[in-house]
């Protein structure tokens, strides 16, 4: 524990190494450490992913019941675009918490929609952006958006990326949504 305090007062004085030396040293003196796995492997995260993801792993070990790793995991194998594995994840860490967070439910509509799952996908993304009024998941609308385009409800896909334009800042993001708003309403012109 003193290890790990110790880590946790280098972070907040900026010393990433400092913090990942003494929390190899807590999981070390405490392999079952499962917080402090999971702290360790936040900070690999950047630098090195394999071992942040060795990390997390050791942290379900230690306790499987531990949600924040499978959030974690699920981000990580969406970045690599393994559909299967984010999914799995997303689903583990929803069986221990069905409420969810906004980033569990948008990972997991993601992957549904990366393996075909639409009709799941658009039933994911409701449920996060149900718990999300302030728009922590900047995509999660966007992605219904995506849905609901491929599903041929353009003036459900319109509304959502309007209203995702509303609190998106200036620039790259806002652009893409302008283009995605063009783009549909030109198939409503052509399907009237």
């Amino acid at each position: 524990m003193k290890a790990f305090e110790k880590a946790r007062a280098q972070w907040l004085d900026r010393d990433a190494d400092g913090a990942v030396r003494n929390l190899k040293k807590a999981v070390q003196d405490y392999p079952a450490f499962a917080d402090a796995w999971f702290q360790l492997g936040k900070l690999q995260e950047a630098s090195d992913p394999q071992s942040a993801q060795d990390s997390f792993h050791k942290a379900l070990a230690a306790d499987p019941k531990f949600l924040l790793p499978y959030e974690q995991l699920a981000v990580m194998a969406a970045q690599k675009e393994q559909w299967q594995e984010t999914l799995e994840n997303t689903h583990h860490a929803l069986e221990l918490d069905p409420t969810g967070t906004p980033q569990i439910w948008y990972y997991d509509a993601f992957a549904k929609f990366e393996l075909g799952k639409t009709d799941e996908a658009q039933a994911s993304i409701t449920k996060g952006l149900a718990i999300d009024p302030r728009h922590s998941v900047l995509n999660a609308e966007q992605l219904l958006a995506v849905i609901l385009a491929r599903k041929a409800d353009y003036p459900g896909a319109l509304s959502h990326l309007k209203n995702c334009l509303s609190y998106t800042p200036a620039g790259p993001q806002a652009d893409l949504l302008k283009q995605q708003i063009a783009a549909i309403q030109r198939k409503t012109t052509v399907s009237k």
